[in-house]
């Protein structure tokens, strides 16, 4: 920061400088994983006009900055839907293409199905069990800096408006949001957004140190300072010299250590324990808190002069419930970051092919009803353990290329690995019934599944199973459904692993 430089925490864009509404779509679900989090710019919201969104156009920028490329989905026609924007109503209308492959569904942020043809902004349009659009209404997107802060919702991107404007000035920064949204991250985009971005990231989780390792952690000591002293150590804080230091949960520290850290801000200088010397360091804090500190400031556990330096920039990091949109982009990003090293990685993240998607949809739109009071640190868990478990018992449909071909049953004509997913789909996954449709046994509907690879009841394990309910709140049915089984075969499975839960019954 230059002297006299004044500090603006927010660009042209959040001061109200008059740009153009755009109508624009974003894509939620893909068949490839790595395509999930790019959006397009349709046009002017004033521009009336119908868009055509396919297989062929519109391009979609990458959210890992790369080339810009359209869907690419051979199973998604080139003119799958139209969507104008009504400015006088403030609706979209949607209308399947001509010739369109894929049936289109309608969803609201949680997961819920509505009445298409004439929907608002924010309005989530399935095609098929292909992609998951989003449209909506508002500034053109600014690119991000980093991949520190994922999501296409508004809440994300006023965070990352604040971040940006907040990085270029040295001011201390209080973070503050529940636990598990992302605190750190939003520490690490404000040091790798802004000139300091050279030096080190020292993150300090202030809950986890022992009260009497706090000082010496902290600021470092003295050869002799207390007993077990033996030489002389740098604190973290001389650690993050020239860089950034982040202190998780602020409000745990002891009033005597907020004093000296106090003193760090006013005067940037320090003094180790049982030192006369005092150390000079260049280094930026950034603090967070789940707590309200005022709170604590009033009952006396919480310096009111630290309290005011801290509060002079704050940023609020949005809970995982205000920004469900953002659920399936994490989705995908924990998924294939979890597989990406795997020796099955090409089954999980490859480009679109006329397969089934390696995350069924119906599983994506099903966790936007939860309500995960733990935040994006849930949703990763939960991604990791059906990662786990699917990799171990292969929840999600394999590609049907990965399964043995044998010769059809006599007499009858075997169907491809799509036409039987479509008959067991269309029947619940009720083998006896597709048997009957197809005029065979259940014992051939059993064989043709395995050799497709298939999942049937009884191929999951403990751990999918129970991964599969987690993420369901419980709903056997939606659990069900996430997997591609029949309720019926669920239940009896969870009986024969001894997993029946009360609601299960």
């Amino acid at each position: 920061m230059y002297p006299g430089e004044t500090i603006d925490p927010h660009p042209p864009a959040a001061r109200g400088v008059a740009t153009e509404a755009v109508a624009r779509v974003e894509l939620l679900f893909h068949s490839d994983l790595r395509r999930v989090g790019g959006q397009s710019v349709l046009g002017a919201a004033s521009d009336a006009r119908p868009r055509v969104i396919g297989r062929d156009a519109p391009l979609f920028t990458s959210p890992a900055g790369g080339e810009a490329l359209p869907l690419l989905d051979p199973c998604i026609s080139r003119e799958q839907l139209t969507v104008a924007y009504d400015a006088a109503r403030g609706l979209f209308e949607v209308k399947p293409g001509a010739g369109a492959r894929r049936p289109l569904a309608f969803y609201d942020a949680r997961g819920t199905e509505v009445r298409g043809g004439l929907v608002p902004p924010g309005t989530l349009v399935a095609v098929g069990d292909r992609a998951l659009l989003r449209l909506r209404i508002g500034d053109p997107p600014e690119p991000a800096p980093g991949p520190e802060l994922t999501g296409l919702s508004a809440p994300m991107e006023h965070l990352r408006r604040q971040l940006l404007g907040l990085a270029r000035c040295d001011d201390t920064v209080l973070i503050h949001g529940p636990t598990g949204v992302g605190k750190e991250r939003a520490a690490l985009a404000l040091h790798r957004w802004g000139p300091r971005s050279g030096g080190r990231f020292v993150a300090v989780h202030c809950a986890a140190i022992p009260e009497p390792l706090v000082e010496s952690e902290l600021f470092g000591h003295a050869k002799g300072a207390f007993s077990g002293a033996g030489a002389a150590r740098r604190g973290l804080i001389e650690e993050a010299d020239g860089g950034t230091l982040f202190l998780d949960e602020i409000g745990d520290l002891s009033l005597p250590t907020q004093a000296k850290l106090l003193r760090v801000l006013q005067d940037h200088r320090l003094r180790p324990v049982g030192s006369s010397d005092e150390i000079a360091v260049d280094v930026r804090i950034v603090a967070a808190t789940n707590r309200e500190l005022l709170a604590d400031l009033e009952a006396g556990r919480f310096r009111a002069d630290l309290y005011g330096r801290l509060e002079g920039f704050r940023v609020e990091v949005p809970a995982l419930s205000a920004r469900r949109e953002d659920i399936p982009v994490l989705l995908a990003q924990f998924f294939a970051a979890r597989v990406a090293a795997s020796d099955d990685a090409a089954r999980w993240v490859r480009p679109a092919n006329e397969f089934a998607p390696p995350i069924p949809l119906a599983f994506a739109l099903g966790l936007l009803a939860r309500e995960w009071p733990r935040n994006v640190r849930e949703l990763e868990r939960t991604v990791a353990s059906i990662a786990v478990a699917s990799e171990r018992a292969r929840v999600f449909t394999a590609p049907a290329d990965e399964a043995p071909h044998e010769p059809p049953a006599a007499g009858h004509a075997r169907p491809g690995a799509e036409e039987l997913r479509r008959l067991l789909d269309e029947h619940e996954y009720v083998s006896h019934r597709v048997a009957r449709a197809l005029g065979v046994s259940t014992t051939t509907i059993d064989r043709w599944m395995r050799e497709h690879a298939i999942v049937r009841p009884r191929d999951l394990g403990a751990d999918a199973l129970t991964a599969a309910l987690d993420a369901a709140d419980g709903d056997p049915a939606r659990a069900a459904r996430a997997l591609s089984v029949s309720l019926r075969g669920l239940k009896l499975r969870l009986r024969e692993l001894g997993l029946t839960r009360e609601d299960s019954r």
